[in-house]
């Protein structure tokens, strides 16, 4: 795992990690990298907000409701979400 002070965490591990799928052996280095660096500390900011956008497009989809309605409604959150990212949450894409 990429987690040393001296470098950055990969977003695949954030996003595991924010998503709880990280095992206890391998949260202990990303949550000690996490106390020191404020880069990896914003992405994985970024992450969690990705994951709550994901699960409101989900929870839309599943109940039929939103349609023409745009899930994120904060200007400088839609600007920051890649375009590839932006469109697939917001159409319900799957990976």
């Amino acid at each position: 795992m990429n987690a040393g002070f001296y470098s950055h965490l990969y977003y695949q591990v954030l996003e595991n990690y924010a998503l709880g799928m990280l095992s206890d052996e391998d949260c202990a280095p990303v949550e000690e990298h996490l106390l020191v660096c404020s880069a990896c500390q914003d992405l994985l900011a970024d992450a969690e907000e990705y994951i709550q956008i994901a699960k409101a497009a989900m929870a839309l989809e599943r109940h039929g409701g939103g349609e023409g309605q745009p899930l994120v409604t904060d200007f400088r959150t839609r600007r920051r979400l890649s375009k590839p990212v932006a469109a697939a949450t917001l159409t319900g894409a799957r990976h």
